[in-house]
């Protein structure tokens, strides 16, 4: 475990991280900035922002300092991370914040999750690169976990629009989006996300159909990985 602490927007944060290569996470949030292209979004929303690969809390902690007043709905299915992001959010005295230990995937059942060697990388059974990660054996682990559409997921807490909708999911993105309909589009007002380009799936897939729902789509690829990037798209619908 790593005790980091730090500032951000002049204040002053403690928090655990499971091992070093999760610095690297706390790295591209508060350090290189790379959800800078959602701080207004975050700053000016008024309906709840949803968390979707929540790890140990480090996003969770980077919206509650731009938004003080917002609901956060933060989803993370991997056990030991899950108590990492509920400590975080205590020890720092968070509000408003509610946890939940599922992922989301293209549809609501039980799912296996492939424990990665980097508390990060854990992915679902049926994300793009699970089954290189399963032959490979990196850490051996596998943790049924209860898997959520992104439609139960919000009928299920009663949310009919989110602000922002934040996922890093190792893959699992072209999952939960292949399930959605533009009925589910029209509740999501911005999108910013990781995106993962393996197991022949590329980010031009949800790139397009984020477009013909009527969102503005920018592409970030990451200068560290050709195969990965991120996506900002807003809502011009709404």
């Amino acid at each position: 475990m790593i005790k980091k602490q730090f500032d951000f927007h002049h204040q002053e944060f403690s928090v655990t991280l499971p091992d070093q290569a999760s610095e690297s996470v706390w790295a591209e949030i508060f350090k290189e900035r790379e959800y800078k292209a959602a701080e207004l979004v975050i700053t000016q929303a008024t309906e709840p922002i949803v968390d979707v690969g929540a790890h140990v809390g480090l996003f969770t902690l980077y919206v509650r300092t731009l938004n003080k007043i917002i609901p956060i709905y933060a989803l993370e299915p991997e056990n030991a991370n899950f108590e990492l992001l509920q400590q975080n959010i205590k020890k720092n005295r968070l509000s408003k914040i509610k946890t939940f230990k599922v992922a989301l995937g293209g549809r609501s059942e039980q799912g296996k999750l492939f424990i990665s060697a980097d508390s990060h990388n854990h992915r679902l059974e049926s994300a793009p690169g699970s089954g290189l990660q399963k032959t490979s054996e990196e850490h051996g682990a596998i943790q049924i976990i209860q898997v959520y559409s992104l439609r139960d997921f919000l009928n299920q807490e009663k949310i009919k629009t989110i602000s922002l909708l934040k996922m890093d999911i190792e893959g699992g993105e072209y999952d939960v989006f292949s399930a959605c309909m533009p009925t589910d589009f029209v509740r999501i007002q911005t999108v910013v996300m990781e995106y993962h380009n393996y197991g022949g799936f590329n980010y031009k897939e949800i790139e397009n159909q984020l477009r013909e729902n009527g969102f503005g789509v920018q592409i970030f690829p990451s200068k560290f990985d050709k195969k990965m990037g991120f996506i900002f798209a807003k809502n011009k619908r709404i």
